[in-house]
């Protein structure tokens, strides 16, 4: 009998797995992260696809309704929230794996305290379009892997996991693949929302592809500090295919900040920076700090503005 699966996070990553794993005939329930005390639901979730659309009725909770869990736990918050979703979990009886289905670095720290406990790099997008709808699309499974290189247990987990739509595999070398989707990261995720533009940039405009090189170039100089041997052209080649295949999409930096929500660029550019300042070479990513600094700080300047008619 499979395990109970607790998708933490009702945003579209969480509602589009919580359908495909429950068309796979998988026990799930989404929990909302950043509510709580209100009674349990069952939500009709409907996702499109490329060519089909799907629609499960999926049980929706909260913290305070949970008491134990055994089984697998599936986080698709914001990374800002990994250290309140840690807490709240140390309160939780029973046994359980947790996976972060979350881009950033060192954002599995706040867990370190849990047993078993594995990074997914997504390679998958959705985006709400409605409520309780989402798109989605996939490029090929996304791997899943311990950090620690700790991965007993981790083929089961994928068995578990895995459904035809939205497909995970087993990494035992993640930590290449978090590193790699960090470094894309940091340069989509502030030079789009400090130009203003969409994901295409880097394959039209040769001056935000050089400044993209640079950012590639400090990252991977600061992964090598850490024993961490990674390729700038591959990396190069990748962010450049995303961007080809991406045009006229937004990141989600940029969608962030244009409805007024705090970013997770404190995990991407200013983590590269504070892993820098702790090995005293700040002068290693000052290009990818400055970046981080002034989108943060375009963060918080719209979010002065944000219009208190509007706010629920």
């Amino acid at each position: 009998m499979d395990n109970e699966i607790y998708i933490i996070g009702s945003g579209a990553i969480g509602k589009a797995l919580a359908v495909f794993l429950k068309q796979a005939h998988k026990p799930v329930t989404l929990v909302r992260g950043s509510v709580d005390n209100i009674p349990d639901a069952i939500h009709d979730i409907t996702v499109i696809g490329k060519h089909e659309t799907f629609q499960q009725a999926i049980p929706v909770t909260t913290f305070s309704n949970l008491s134990t869990i055994n089984g697998i736990v599936l986080i698709a918050t914001k990374t800002f929230a990994n250290q309140e979703i840690a807490e709240k979990l140390r309160k939780i009886k029973g046994k359980f794996a947790i996976v972060l289905l979350q881009n950033g670095l060192n954002i599995e720290h706040p867990f370190k305290s849990f047993e078993h406990v594995y990074r997914c790099v997504l390679f998958s997008v959705s985006q709400v379009t409605g409520t309780n709808e989402v798109t989605f699309k996939t490029v090929t499974a996304s791997p899943v892997g311990s950090m620690d290189g700790k991965n007993d247990g981790l083929d089961a987990l994928i068995a578990q996991i895995n459904t035809q739509h939205f497909a995970f595999r087993a990494e035992r070398d993640i930590v290449k693949y978090v590193w790699n989707k960090v470094i894309i990261n940091c340069a989509f995720n502030s030079l789009c929302p400090l130009l203003e533009t969409d994901n295409g940039i880097f394959h039209r405009n040769a001056e935000a592809k050089r400044l993209a090189q640079v950012v590639i170039k400090e990252c991977v100089a600061l992964a090598k500090t850490q024993d961490i041997f990674l390729d700038a052209y591959e990396i190069a080649e990748s962010l450049m295919l995303i961007s080809q295949k991406s045009e006229g999409q937004l990141i989600s930096t940029y969608r962030d900040i244009l409805n007024h929500r705090r970013t997770e660029i404190e995990s991407l550019n200013l983590e590269i920076a504070n892993l820098a300042d702790s090995i005293r070479q700040p002068g290693l990513v000052s290009h990818t700090k400055l970046l981080g600094e002034l989108t943060q700080l375009k963060s918080k300047t719209l979010n002065r503005k944000k219009p208190t008619a509007n706010i629920s």
